[in-house]
Order: C-alpha cells, then sequence, then structure tokens
C-alpha cells in the first residue's frame, strides 16, 4: 500500500504507526527490516534505526510559517529513560497522528528533562534571546525529517519509504504559503526529493551547514532579517 492522495490532500500514514515496538509505519516495516540486515557489521551500528523508540518525523503545527528540514531524529544516551515516563511515547504518537499537527510537544510540555526539550532550547537559543517564548515558538515553527526513524547518525536508505511523501507533501505545502524555510544538513538530498526547493525564493542557508541553531551568527543578516519576519507573519 502506499499513502494515498487525494487532489492535493495526501493522508498522513503516521496515523496507523504500530502502538507498540518496533514503532513504524506498517508498509514502512518490512524495508526497515531489510535495511537492519545490512547493517551486521559493527561499523554501521552507528546508523542502525532504533525502532524502540517512537518515530518522530516531523514536529510542530503543518501549517507554520517557519519550516526547519532535517536529516532523521538522533538518539542520546537520555532517550530511552525519557519515552520510558509514563505518557511520553504516547505523547509523540498522538502528536504524528493530530490531523494539522500540534504545537510542538517538547517546548510546551512540563518535562523539562526531556533530551527533546534540550535539543529544541540549544536550537531556539537565539530567538528566545530576543524575547521570544517557548509557547510563542511552538506554534509557529515545523521541523520536518527527511524520515522518521532515529540512529544515532545519518545515512540515507537506498529506497524512499512510502511515509516518506508526506514529508515531502508537507514541504510543497510550505512552498505553496509562502513559508521561509531553513535549509541546511542534506540540502542536496531535499532538493532532489521536492525539487521545487532548488529555485524557491524564500529558502535561508545556515552558515554552519551541519546546525540549524536560529540564530545571528549562523545566518546572513538578510536571512536572520527573513526569520523575524516569518515569525511576526
Amino acid at each position: 500500500m502506499t499513502t494515498r492522495i487525494v487532489g492535493d490532500q495526501v493522508f498522513n500514514p503516521w496515523t496507523r504507526t504500530t502502538k507498540n515496538a518496533p514503532y513504524a509505519v506498517p508498509e514502512d516495516l518490512p524495508h526497515l527490516q531489510a535495511f537492519a540486515d545490512t547493517q551486521a557489521r559493527p561499523s554501521q551500528a552507528p546508523y542502525r534505526l532504533n525502532l524502540a523508540l517512537p518515530p518522530e518525523p516531523f514536529t510542530g503545527l503543518h501549517d507554520a510559517p517557519l519550516v526547519i528540514l532535517l536529516a532523521n531524529p538522533a538518539i542520546s544516551d537520555a532517550d530511552p529513560a525519557a519515552y520510558a515516563r509514563p505518557g511520553a511515547t504516547e505523547r509523540t504518537l498522538q502528536h504524528i497522528a493530530n490531523a494539522g499537527g500540534t504545537p510542538n510537544h517538547f517546548l510546551t510540555h512540563p518535562d523539562k528533562d526531556h533530551p527533546g526539550l534540550r535539543w529544541w532550547s540549544r536550537t531556539l537559543k537565539g530567538l528566545t534571546k530576543q524575547g521570544h517564548s517557548h509557547e510563542e515558538l511552538a506554534r509557529q515553527i515545523l521541523a520536518v525529517q527527511f524520515h522518521g526513524y532515529h540512529s544515532q547518525s545519518w545515512q540515507p536508505i537506498p529506497y524512499t519509504l512510502p511515509s516518506q511523501s508526506f514529508a515531502f507533501y508537507l514541504v510543497r505545502r510550505a512552498m505553496s504559503r509562502d513559508a521561509v524555510i531553513v535549509l541546511g544538513r542534506i540540502a542536496a538530498t531535499w532538493k532532489i526529493a521536492v525539487p521545487g526547493l532548488a529555485s524557491y525564493p524564500n529558502v535561508v542557508t545556515p552558515k554552519q551547514n551541519r546546525s540549524v541553531q536560529i540564530s545571528r551568527g549562523n545566518f546572513s543578516s538578510e536571512d536572520f532579517e527573513r526569520i523575524g519576519q516569518a515569525l511576526k507573519s
């Protein structure tokens, strides 16, 4: 089964994510298992996908004015314990299944020790210094992963997973509403998946290719000003 499209609406495949580990969209699972079979060597350990953690293919409201394109969710040593806490995994699964997304739950939930909150706090520090609150930013920023499954390090999967069509749809939708799109790491990969990105005028590029920290130091003055204007919309 592939992701269904009606008109310009793509049905969210993450509504059918399995409720127990291994967590995955059912159509993705055979490809993920076959990919894991190719990763037997110890050198491949950093790239193995951890399906014991709930997937995070996107974070935020789907119509947010600022969109950050990423590779895939990372894994920290604190993640297994964080997701084992009551309600943490369920909250993530509810977020990815919700029509239209939800405000960034890492920024709005009172779990101050979650590694997701630490990552977002670092990434948005340049904006909070300017007076933007976490509650405000939680509604204004959408992060979209190239695929939604956790690994320690990024490695391309040599196959387009069925679920990825929804990520590409979210990016096309962002372009249709003139959202500002932050495109850093794996920029070429994103441009192949969503060809219109190569000529989209509202792309901003961080100075550090591997960092999407939203700060004056990581963007040109012009690009940082465009980010600020997006957050005012």
